[in-house]
């Protein structure tokens, strides 16, 4: 009997050992090899290439820009910017004089559905906080 129990020890360590190496292969077989690390390798260059290409045509397009059409495009970005706060505001005034009339039960949110109204945050966008800053220099 010591020699059964010792060969199902040894056929007990031999299957966890097998379990080990099967594991193992799989992580290999899933791996690249070294010619497919080489060519993705090949096409990340590439392709960081190409975006310090474009990135170069964009900041001499940019240089391009007169500083007179910047302050230019700065003033117009200023002016819609403030008239998309006033008709912000001003939708949301008659929306909330609606709501305020005694006879009106509807949430504001029902409201504003019913009327066709997209909201800001129903259409995911934001009025912009900040100025549009175009630099002079790039």
């Amino acid at each position: 009997t010591r020699t059964i129990s010792g060969k199902t020890r040894d056929v007990t360590s031999l299957r966890e050992e097998t379990r080990s190496t099967d594991t193992e292969l799989g992580s290999l077989n899933n791996s690249l090899t070294t010619d497919q690390a080489r060519d993705r390798i090949a096409e990340f260059d590439k392709q960081l290439e190409r975006g310090k290409e474009k990135l170069v045509s964009l900041k001499t397009l940019c240089k391009d820009i007169a500083p007179e059409d910047k302050i230019k495009i700065n003033k117009e970005h200023q002016k819609v910017v403030k008239e998309w706060r006033k008709r912000k505001r001003l939708c949301m005034d008659v929306v909330n004089a609606i709501l305020e009339n005694e006879g009106c039960t509807q949430s504001k949110k029902e409201l504003i559905e019913e009327m066709g109204i997209d909201t800001d945050e129903d259409m995911e966008v934001s009025v912009p906080l900040m100025v549009l800053e175009i630099t002079l220099s790039i």
